[in-house]
């Protein structure tokens, strides 16, 4: 078979069905990936993707179907385990598959091997090669060694490459300039991925898990039904730095202390509590820009002293942080009653935060920014925060002031409602919840926290206890 007549295959159906299993799940049984195998190609796939002769044999017994094969085999001396020797390449070619997958990355090879070497024995056997890619450097080095098509198989899964939540799409479209045709592969769970990887310029999409791993399948909704062991929450303010145990669904164990003036401080404050409650995971809610991959802070405000570039990171405790205004959405959006909305957050405290979050994500970019509602202009120069932050109107504000801040505290719901488009606003924060500013609210239609005062901690524990998909099943520590 040539690349050509292949490609055309993948045009009539642009999604290859990986069928494979973990060694010891019930699903390893070769008859078992025959019939999962079967489904797909019933459905209209071309073109599986299969791991071990046995399995690519019970396949084939069975249909003609074009398959992409692959043994995995571990070796002591690398860490390459996809087709990683010219054995394997011979295995696969002996079973009769059209292409062989060979790990493409520029990492040492079993035995010394070269990709090179692969590439030319695989082509001698009549095979066409798919080289599975880690980075746009492996592409590089795959088309170069001479593979007819890469997958962006690994990325997310070595050391070399971005450990994303879900799929490289990045890659995907950095790839296609290398001039032969790329497969997207890795982490492709939900129809939009696919349509998204396409649209990126991949001639295929390659689907495992989410379509034939059952055992995954049934992890992820298992755990969608259980909060997991107790977690620590931190709510970092411009005044007070508080923390609680979150378990069976309400907060435990609260404490507070004046705002330590050095991030040190604050750390071994933290770690010295989780140590005493035994949790292992912490949700962190401060304000700034937090960035999720590392729980450093990029950007921030002078409220806080000893804080920008700092990270809430800590040895043996997984951390999730995010903005103060993006946790605390994220917290309402996990609400009982709100649960499946769309939900902004206006949380006016020492200043103003806003967060907007759906039932599986909170909206926000890789570096987690948040909605910059607090330096909006809004009446003589004046910001948001000029006139709703308690830093600016103080603890006992005049009631000029007061109205003042409830003429703008319905502008600021309305300007959210505009740029947004959400279900359900609700606001939070010592200002937010002061009951002169309840007629605002009322007016404006919006809902007030149900939490109260502890509306960043809950926001901080959901963070920990069932984390948005953009953070991960893995928070970041200490290295």
């Amino acid at each position: 078979m040539t690349v050509a007549e292949f490609l055309d295959q993948l045009r009539e159906a642009p999604l290859v069905a990986s069928v494979q299993a973990p060694a010891g799940s019930p699903c390893s049984d070769p008859q078992v990936i025959r019939a999962m195998a079967l489904a797909s190609l019933s459905q209209g796939v071309k073109v599986l993707r299969l791991q071990g002769v046995a399995s690519i044999q019970a396949v084939q017994r069975a249909t003609d179907a074009l398959i992409i094969g692959l043994v995995k085999r571990t070796y002591l001396d690398s860490e390459i385990h996809i087709t990683p020797t010219a054995v394997e390449v011979h295995e696969v070619a002996a079973t009769g598959a059209q292409v062989v997958a060979l790990d493409a990355t520029s990492r040492g090879r079993p035995e010394q091997a070269r990709l090179a070497d692969l590439v030319r024995i695989a082509h001698g056997l009549g095979l066409i090669v798919m080289g599975d890619c880690d980075s746009v450097g492996s592409v590089r080095h795959a088309v170069a060694c001479g593979c007819d098509m890469v997958g962006t198989t690994l990325s997310g899964y070595t050391s070399g490459s971005p450990h994303l939540v879900g799929p490289d799409i990045a890659l995907v479209r950095a790839a296609t300039q290398f001039g032969v045709p790329v497969l997207a592969e890795g982490r492709y769970d939900e129809p939009w991925q696919v349509r998204a990887a396409l649209a990126a310029g991949a001639v295929a999409v390659v689907v495992g898990g989410a379509l034939n791993d059952p055992l995954k399948t049934t992890h992820r909704f298992l755990s969608a039904t259980r909060l997991e062991q107790p977690v620590g929450a931190v709510d970092l303010g411009g005044t007070w730095l508080r923390w609680a145990v979150f378990e069976d669904g309400r907060l435990h164990s609260q404490e507070r202390v004046p705002l330590p003036p050095t991030h040190l401080e604050r750390l071994d404050w933290i770690s010295g509590l989780a140590r005493r409650a035994g949790v292992d995971r912490v949700g962190v809610s401060a304000g700034g820009v937090v960035d999720p991959r590392t729980a450093r802070v990029t950007d921030c405000k002078p409220f806080v002293p000893d804080y920008l570039g700092r990270s809430f990171a800590l040895p043996d405790v997984e951390v999730y942080a995010l903005n103060d205004g993006l946790a605390t959405a994220w917290g309402h959006a996990t609400h009982g009653d709100w649960y499946g909305e769309r939900v902004a957050t206006v949380a006016l405290g020492t200043g103003v935060g806003c967060g907007v979050a759906g039932p599986r994500d909170v909206e926000t970019d890789i570096g987690g920014d948040y909605p910059r509602l607090n330096d909006l202009p809004v009446v003589s120069g004046w910001t948001f925060e000029d006139v709703l932050g308690g830093l600016s109107l103080g603890p006992s504000p005049d009631e000029e002031s007061r109205d003042a801040a409830r003429a703008v505290g319905k502008v600021a719901v309305e300007t959210v409602k505009s740029l947004f488009h959400p279900d359900r606003v609700v606001v939070c924060g010592g200002v937010g919840l002061a009951d002169w500013m309840a007629p605002a609210w009322e007016e404006a239609g919006v809902s007030t926290s149900p939490y109260g005062p502890d509306a960043g901690l809950m926001g901080a524990a959901m963070l920990a206890a069932n984390p948005p998909a953009r953070l991960g099943r893995e928070g970041v520590r200490c290295v």
